[in-house]
């Protein structure tokens, strides 16, 4: 009977819209983890600033520090010429004003390691804070990631049991159904049999005669809608 036939031409169009529902969903995710690997890799930089600022001002407090042990080592130089047995008086003034402007460059430089070792406390606490919270989204990135990632197996399970499926379908719809169908769905998608509600096709909504209806409950030939040309089913049928 011409209903059983459309029947499972239906059952195929209702396996094509489930292939092609998955291949919308899995064709979301790749962005999904691409915006993953993004903003992790964002974070991951951020945090690499905060490291490289740390480690650039220890690498200022050492060069501070060995300004320091050279000043003093000058100091010490200075202070062993100025013990010097008679020394002239301008030579030992003019030693001692060296070693008074070192001492002064000194406790610039010491003023300096101090604020900087104020600031290296906050500093550090800071880049403590910034890796706890780095690692604790990169967790929840990876559990994102591999969320997706099972969705995407489970739907790509589900493609490959429904195209087993449809294989088996296509030797069950008759030629005439079939070579119409595939007409159709290669230009319009899946959506090609549809039901009648009321008095309207139930895909492009445009208004049905009466005697198409009537044929149509009859289900004994295929009747297409006038308009958009999808083949048209009545709802009991």
């Amino acid at each position: 009977m011409f209903k059983d036939d459309i029947e499972k031409l239906k059952a195929l169009q209702d396996i094509d819209s489930e292939i092609a529902r998955l291949k919308e969903q899995l064709n979301l995710y790749p962005p999904m983890i691409k915006k993953i690997e993004k903003n992790l890799l964002r974070k991951r930089k951020e945090l690499q600033s905060i490291r490289d600022g740390q480690q650039e001002r220890l690498k200022q407090k050492r060069l501070m520090e060995k300004e320091i042990l050279f000043r003093q080592e000058e100091i010490q130089k200075k202070t062993a010429q100025q013990n010097v047995p008679k020394i002239k008086q301008d030579a030992f003034d003019a030693l001692k004003r060296e070693i008074d402007k070192l001492k002064g460059e000194i406790n610039v430089l010491e003023d300096k390691i101090i604020h900087f070792i104020a600031e290296d406390e906050q500093a550090l606490k800071s880049l403590a804070k910034a890796e706890s919270v780095f690692k604790a989204e990169e967790e929840d990135s990876q559990l994102e990631r591999k969320r997706i990632e099972e969705q995407i197996a489970s739907k790509k399970r589900r493609t490959d049991e429904l195209n087993s499926e449809r294989a088996q379908q296509l030797t069950l719809v008759p030629n005439e159904l079939l070579t119409y169908y595939n007409r159709y769905y290669r230009g319009h998608g899946p959506t090609v049999v549809v039901p009648i509600h009321g008095d309207s096709c139930g895909g492009c909504h445009m208004r049905i005669l009466p005697q198409i209806i009537v044929e149509a409950k009859q289900c004994e030939k295929m009747i297409t809608c006038e308009g958009c040309r999808r083949i048209l089913i009545a709802p009991e049928s």
